[in-house]
């Protein structure tokens, strides 16, 4: 019995090692927002990268720790973002609009 269980136990240690590795960590991304095209969202970066993003509805969006909704960002915004990569794509899951812009 005893072995069976630290047998189980040792499955479960070593399923964990091998999936845990597959888990992408978040991505952040600040600068300007430079496009808004419907759900798509592109962000211009500090030396010059752009980051496009997916803006979904149970994307977290703020501002001055303020809950707003996704039609009051506007080009030209200076943002924080937290982002997710779903296969070739990148979702925001939170946006913070930061107060020094319009």
């Amino acid at each position: 019995m005893f072995r069976a269980i630290v047998v189980v136990a040792g499955l479960v240690v070593a399923g964990v090692a091998v999936v845990r590795p597959v888990v992408a960590d978040d991505l952040k991304c600040e600068g300007q927002i430079v496009r808004i095209e419907g759900v798509n969202v592109t962000v211009m970066e500090k030396m010059g990268k752009e980051q496009a993003m997916k803006v979904e509805p149970a994307t977290k969006i703020t501002s001055g720790g303020k809950p707003v909704m996704v039609g009051d960002l506007k080009v030209g915004q200076k943002v924080h973002c937290v982002l997710e990569k779903r296969g070739n794509d990148f979702v925001c899951k939170a946006m913070e609009m930061m107060r020094d812009t319009p």
